[in-house]
């Protein structure tokens, strides 16, 4: 098989298609009908009106036909159409190959499947140009200066050249073009001297070659020779081959119910499009002891606490004199504070639940505070560490060292209030009676 038979093939095979009704029609009559003069008729009909598609067909007839209407379509790697359908921008034949890069782009493919953009009643001539026997097609023999396939067909040196130079404009656009619904970017170019910016105009385009190569890939692995695979991952089981998969995809949809007028390639994939999960990993915070912290109240319990001790700034901000009363405290105390405590409680509890780490204040190479270790390293062994929790003198440090932290985060940056030291001491009692009654509910050593 050459390339020269391949397009006789093709070209007969549009035919056959055209053809097609008029056949059946013809059949319709031959099958069911004995009478003679209605097959006449029949056979008559068919002769007449297949006798101008037949003429349409003789390959010189149609290849002339072909080349005429080659302007009408352009054959693509990237296509304008992917961004806005009504985009008129030009689009672009990429053929050159880098191995020279590490990233999957359109030039690090082996073998570009090319696109076809245009008018849709003309995708047959982007078919006739794309045809491949042996790794040669037409569009191969274009980009080296000759269409050697057709000479057989053609009468004369003169007509092979009409052909070349009708099928050269689906090439590409002589003249590049962006249009107003194509995206496009300013990139900074900095001059030497630093004192000057000039700018690249940037007209992105989507890479339908690049999205065909990942679509095909896709539905391989969902549909293609890996059933067995396919059902040992079901069924939880071993299989000794390779389980390819692509997770957490996207579809894209290009042209709704006609997904033809936005490109053959997208035609041809159902106008759907897979993405490739890009979302940054969701990291997951290990768990550690605060051995390196000097105090309990320290960063982390900062940024766990940052909400609720803005909206504490703003509520004292906005306090006015006729605010000063019983129902201003308890909204202070209720709305805002209790929370705060609350929240300070509740990360002191997940650090002595680190029952892993037991002991983790014994190291001699543990900054924090003896009573913020008495208070958190819950299930430590140590006998005189124990004992020395037992006494609960470690309890009123904490305290004030939560209000002096409290305190300091509650400083007001425009000036509107000022903390003294009866807000001191009340934030101070206030904690020492949330975390008794914390402490009353802390399991024990022993009791986990």
């Amino acid at each position: 098989m050459t390339l020269l038979n391949t397009i006789a093939d093709y070209i007969q095979q549009r035919q056959d298609v055209k053809l097609e009704p008029l056949q059946k029609a013809l059949n319709k009559v031959l099958d069911k009908s004995d009478d003679p003069i209605a097959i006449a008729e029949a056979q008559a009909i068919y002769a007449d009106e297949s006798a101008p598609v037949k003429a349409s067909f003789v390959i010189g007839v149609w290849l002339s036909d072909a080349a005429k209407r080659a302007k009408q379509i352009s054959l693509a790697t990237h296509a304008a159409k992917f961004t806005h359908s009504d985009a008129k921008a030009s689009s672009m034949l990429v053929s050159e190959q880098s191995t020279q890069t590490s990233y999957l782009v359109t030039s690090s493919l082996n073998k570009k499947t090319i696109d076809a953009v245009g008018n849709a009643a003309a995708l047959d001539v982007a078919r006739l140009l794309k045809l491949e026997c042996d790794g040669e097609s037409l569009t191969t023999q274009l980009q080296q200066g000759h269409i050697n396939a057709l000479r057989s067909f053609a009468k004369d040196e003169q007509q092979l050249q009409e052909w070349k130079a009708g099928f050269e404009q689906a090439l590409g656009d002589t003249k590049l073009s962006s249009h107003t619904l194509s995206k496009q970017l300013y990139f900074p170019l900095i001059g030497k001297e630093k004192t000057s910016v000039e700018y690249h105009l940037l007209c992105p385009l989507f890479s339908s070659s690049l999205a065909h190569e990942l679509y095909h890939e896709v539905r391989r692995t969902r549909y293609g020779d890996s059933k067995e695979i396919r059902d040992a991952r079901k069924a939880d089981k071993y299989h000794e081959k390779l389980d390819e998969r692509f997770l957490n995809l996207a579809v894209q949809n290009f042209g709704g119910s006609k997904p033809q007028n936005i490109s053959q390639l997208n035609n041809e994939r159902h106008g759907q499009t897979f993405l490739l999960n890009c979302a940054p990993p969701q990291w997951k915070r290990v768990t550690s002891t605060p051995a390196n912290s000097v105090t309990f109240f320290g960063r982390e319990l900062s940024f766990k606490t940052a909400s609720l001790t803005r909206e504490f700034r703003l509520f004292l901000e906005n306090i006015t004199e006729d605010d000063r009363n019983v129902s201003t405290r308890r909204q202070r105390e209720n709305a805002y504070l209790l929370p705060i405590i609350d929240t300070v409680l509740n990360h002191a509890a997940v650090i002595q639940m680190m029952t892993e780490y037991a002991g983790w204040s014994n190291s001699d190479e543990c900054k924090m505070k003896s009573n913020h270790t008495l208070w958190l390293d819950v299930y430590n062994t140590d006998e005189t560490f124990q004992k020395s929790r037992e006494k609960s003198d470690w309890l009123t440090p904490i305290t004030n060292d939560f209000a002096n932290w409290l305190t300091h985060k509650l400083k007001s940056r425009k000036e509107k209030y000022v903390l003294g030291d009866i807000e001191h001491a009340y934030f101070s009692k206030l904690f020492l009676h949330q975390l008794k009654h914390f402490e009353r509910s802390t399991p024990k050593l022993g009791e986990l």
